[in-house]
């Protein structure tokens, strides 16, 4: 499914923005949270400092209610004869909680202010009994709630020891955050695949027109509205179809050219011939000018099948093949012929019979019988025709439809033609989008396969 540009091109895009958003959003959250909970955290110390002020100023005696007014299920307040952690090298944002908790409470000397700012609790610290109190965070699964515990040494034995925790942060992935990713997503995909589609059709439209020229010289050129490097490309494409065009019509011409040149002598000998006395020399002379004008002809076929102007039509092929298989049967070929069902096609019909007839000449000529079937197979059309000959070495399948090509072991006993039947049959069915191959058969002879584009439905 990602092989093709377009959806390869959007899913860069989408993958893009999922990783922008994705790395955008965690910078975030993360500059967020850690400024959301230092911020609880001085919170926290300044109620703390308010309630070490408090009692800085009033009468000792009073002491106990204030602590006890102050303690609350999230906001422990209690004091004890010893600090409830021991006092280690402070954090970075533990240093700037006691310069602030110092700033609200200014008489408090160095070492009488302790600060415990981490996700996990010190060891041995224990709460006072409450039975509504917040359980205290001893492991770091919760996110951002962090423990904040506070000891100030109030003189003497006496301790003002505060607990509380910061807030959770909520979910990385909140459901508005989701939701606007999932709309930017939708958007910015449809956007994508409109823009690939605008960039990508001129190239689809190159590629068919490829394909197209392969099997359609004459094709309707390329348009050459698209952006500024696609219509050079479809400039060159279309200067090329020309190109290609104009040097078949040149060889043609020049084939032409030379064959009415060499048949108005030839035609000259064989006017003296006919009207020298007869001979065996006569005879040899004749047969040898029949020969030549055989050779003129296939020129002229060879070349007529590469720059062929007949229109396509639909048409009945099996119907065509069957009238192929009768006009052989009916010169005495041993030609047989099955067509297991309907099938119409759009091609030309001239050059199609051209094609398949030289294909089944070779059959009864090479194996003394051909064998001619046709029928739709995976939505193709096949014309498959089989003879009883000796068939071909392997080395030599592709030798076959190479010009003038004949096979020296091919065990034909006849010495008609000069090679350019199988050539012209590939020309003419790659002409209309098929392939044709062979194929030695298991048991005895040559199977020769014609399979061209899907049919017409009936």
């Amino acid at each position: 499914m990602l092989r093709s540009l377009k959806a390869q091109t959007v899913a860069i895009v989408l993958v893009g923005l999922l990783v922008a958003n994705g790395i955008g959003f965690s910078l975030y959250l993360r500059d967020r949270t850690d400024t959301l909970v230092l911020q609880e955290a001085y919170d926290i110390a300044e109620r703390a400092a308010g309630v070490s002020r408090l009692l800085r100023n009033i009468p000792d005696a009073w002491n106990p209610e204030i602590v006890t007014a102050s303690d609350s299920r999230v906001f422990r307040v209690w004091s004890s004869t010893a600090p409830p952690f021991e006092n280690r090298e402070p954090t970075e944002e533990e240093q700037e909680l006691i310069a602030f908790f110092r700033t609200h409470v200014p008489r408090i000397n160095d070492n009488e202010i302790r600060i415990w700012f981490r996700p996990k609790l010190p060891a041995n610290f224990l709460l006072p009994n409450r039975p509504d109190t917040i359980e205290p965070a001893d492991n770091t699964s919760e996110g951002s709630r962090w423990s904040l515990a506070i000891a100030v040494h109030h003189g003497g034995a006496d301790w003002l020891n505060v607990y509380s925790q910061t807030t959770p942060s909520v979910g990385v992935l909140p459901r508005i955050l989701v939701i606007n990713l999932i709309i930017a997503l939708l958007v910015q995909g449809a956007v994508a695949v409109w823009l690939v589609n605008r960039v990508t059709e001129p190239l689809q439209r190159m590629a068919r027109a490829a394909a197209r020229l392969g099997y359609d010289l004459h094709a309707a050129p390329m348009k050459e509205a698209s952006p500024h490097e696609v219509r050079l490309a479809a400039q060159a494409f279309n200067s090329m179809q020309k190109q290609l065009i104009r040097q078949i019509e040149n060889r043609t011409r020049m084939l032409a050219a030379i064959s009415h040149d060499l048949r108005t002598p030839i035609t000259q000998m064989r006017l003296r011939a006919e009207l020298s006395p007869p001979s065996e020399d006569r005879e040899k002379t004749l047969e040898a000018l029949d020969e030549m004008n055989g050779i003129i002809g296939s020129f002229l076929d060879y070349a007529r099948a590469s720059s062929d102007h007949e229109k396509r039509v639909l048409l009945d092929l099996g119907s065509l093949v069957e009238s192929i298989c009768d006009d052989f049967s009916d010169s005495g070929a041993s030609v047989s012929c099955v067509v297991r069902e309907k099938v119409l096609f759009i091609g030309k019909r001239i050059a199609l019979k051209r094609a398949i007839s030289n294909v089944v000449q070779n059959a009864f000529t090479y194996g003394d019988t051909a064998d001619v079937f046709v029928f739709s197979d995976a939505g193709h059309v096949v014309v498959q025709i089989d003879d009883n000959g000796p068939g071909i070495p392997l080395e030599d399948v592709d030798a076959v439809f190479q010009p003038f090509s004949r096979l020296a072991n091919s065990g034909s006993h006849h010495g008609e033609g000069v090679g350019l039947g199988l050539s012209i049959a590939r020309m003419i069915i790659e002409d209309h989008g098929g392939t044709i191959a062979v194929h030695n058969k298991t048991e005895r002879g040559l199977r020769v396969s014609i399979v061209l584009p899907s049919p017409v439905p009936a």
